[in-house]
């Protein structure tokens, strides 16, 4: 793992020339695992030009000599404080081959408290917004990652399948989302990539539904289900919609919501089909986005679907780049993405249907293919 994070380091490295900067303090904690291989929190990472260190206390130093043997750290003791590990690392020639004067900063993760302090402590040094430096190297997976995101994505496919073969009449979406999260842990999750969405009917209308105990699966014709396992530090993220018993009722109500609902399902599907099937490098992401999102226009319903078509995924559900209209980067080899186009109807509910692909030199791989569509 260390060889890894090396390589990575080095290739951060290169910020530092390109930005004419001396340094670089990292504090979001996905960033610092991804160029040390620690996992630990409350924990920044000094770039220096001339080395690199953690910024940790006691309860980690044994963790971070198991994890990154080769990076230094700095720990600091009970009394001390984070700013004197930045100005020990600032002075330590192991790191800085001189006091640094020009220091980039994560923009988007460094609060404005932590901003405040460090122009109070180190007026001398100018601290410089940067945005999307390490991100952009996470975009890129390597061929590990790339392996640890397949393992993430069956466990995830795995506890689904497992779920859907228990579930009872009287599950709430409370239950379904316990009953999913268990069998995903069970399946060799250390966790879930995010809380799991469970909707039943008009509440799939909201992409984002919070599970509740309203409502059981006996009085509910529909239910939609986004969900995603973690393994060794990287994520799975899918959705599927599917009728339930109720809905597949001969009855004249339940088939009134069935033709609606295949009506929605088919436009979504075409949606999804037609934007993997453009996907290969070169191809800019935002010309992606455009065609799910044309294809469901064309048929009178593109005011409901307001999300973007997609987002990286990685160490982290939403990774750095995704498929959305503002989006106008290029397809690369090696890119994780997701694909979800949705349509949502207040009041009736919502269809999304949601695979993970990978870039590859001639198009895609969809690597949770072994889950159909209809399940």
């Amino acid at each position: 793992m260390s060889q890894r994070e090396s390589v990575r380091r080095e290739n951060f490295s290169a910020v530092l020339e390109r930005e004419q900067l001396d340094g670089y303090l990292i504090v979001n904690p996905v960033n610092v695992s991804y160029l040390t291989g620690f996992n630990g929190e409350d924990s920044y990472l000094w770039v220096g030009d001339s080395g690199a260190c953690l910024l940790s206390d006691t309860r980690f130093e044994e963790q971070i000599k198991e994890e990154s043997p080769d990076v230094g750290a700095l720990i600091r003791c009970s009394g001390q404080t984070m700013l004197g590990l930045i100005k020990q690392a600032f002075s330590n020639k192991e790191y800085s081959s001189a006091t640094p004067k020009r220091v980039g900063i994560e923009a988007v993760s460094t609060t404005v408290s932590l901003m405040n302090m460090l122009k109070d402590a180190f007026p001398e040094v100018e601290f410089v917004p940067c945005d999307g430096d390490v991100e952009q190297l996470r975009e890129i997976k390597d061929e590990g990652e790339i392996q640890a995101i397949r393992a993430a994505i069956d466990v995830t496919i795995d506890a689904y399948l497992a779920t859907k073969k228990t579930i009872g009449a009287d599950a709430t979406e409370v239950d379904l989302r316990d009953e999913l999260e268990y069998r995903m842990r069970r399946l060799g999750a250390d966790d879930v990539a995010f809380p799991s969405i469970v909707a039943f009917d008009a509440r799939a209308a909201l992409p984002h539904a919070i599970p509740t105990r309203r409502a059981k699966v006996a009085d509910s014709s529909m239910i939609l289900i986004d969900w995603g396992a973690k393994k060794d530090s990287y994520v799975g993220d899918l959705t599927r919609s599917f009728l339930t018993e109720k809905g597949l009722d001969p009855s004249s109500e339940s088939r009134a919501f069935r033709a609606k609902f295949d009506e929605l399902f088919n436009i979504v599907l075409e949606a999804h089909d037609a934007a993997i099937a453009a996907m290969k490098p070169g191809v800019l992401c935002n010309e992606i986005d455009k065609i799910a999102r044309d294809t469901i226009a064309n048929t009178g319903y593109g005011a409901y679907f307001g999300h973007g078509l997609g987002h990286g995924i990685g160490r982290v559900v939403h990774d750095f780049g995704g498929l959305s209209p503002r989006h106008d980067v290029p397809l690369a080899p090696n890119m994780v993405l997701t694909v979800e186009p949705g349509i949502y109807l207040p009041g009736w509910g919502g269809i999304r249907i949601e695979d993970d692909v990978l870039v590859v030199d001639n198009g895609v791989e969809i690597l949770s293919r072994r889950l159909s569509t209809a399940d």
